[in-house]
């Protein structure tokens, strides 16, 4: 089972504390051409780490709220068609890293019919690592975000449903 980074020990590295991940030279003009064709800058992605630390962005007012001690467990459902493997990746780790784990039923991945290679293989035995807490649904035909939606939302046994897209990155408290 996957080992939850501590992370209020300072880290230094590509994007650690939410910076910016900065490329010169042939790697910039690279990431550059990505934007444009990709609409996304893969090189400096793959080079953030999937455990990144980002500050805390919590306002004061909502630092000082009070939550109930028991709370109802969640299903993550995380719709993706061809997305990059480092952005699905870090999305899961964040949410596995910044989440209360009695409060993390489950995370539902929906591959809807992605063609990507790196979506394959290496993305089910990155999986693995988190045991049955992630489990990984691949439609055979291509279902669109709503019905994708549906697909998980079925597979889901928490008792409440989230949906987040496979681009982001849980913060502290979300």
């Amino acid at each position: 089972m996957k080992k939850i980074p501590n992370y209020s020990i300072p880290r230094v590295g590509p994007g650690e504390n939410g910076e910016g991940v900065y490329l010169e030279g042939e790697e910039k003009k690279i990431g550059e051409e990505q934007v444009k064709t990709l609409f996304m800058n893969v090189l400096a992605s793959d080079k953030i780490s999937l455990d990144r630390s980002i500050p805390d962005s919590r306002s004061r007012e909502c630092l000082a709220l009070a939550y109930p001690k028991t709370l109802p467990t969640a299903s993550i459902v995380i719709i993706f068609t061809n997305e990059f493997l480092s952005a699905v990746l870090r999305t899961v780790h964040s949410v596995v890293n910044r989440t209360p784990p009695e409060l993390l039923k489950e995370i539902i991945l929906v591959d809807d019919q992605s063609d990507r290679e790196e979506l394959r293989e290496p993305l089910t035995e990155h999986l693995q690592r988190f045991g049955s807490l992630v489990k990984l649904i691949r439609s055979t035909e291509r279902l669109g975000l709503i019905r994708a939606k549906m697909r998980g939302a079925r597979e889901a046994t928490g008792d409440v449903l989230v949906f987040l897209d496979a681009h982001c990155e849980a913060n502290a408290g979300w």
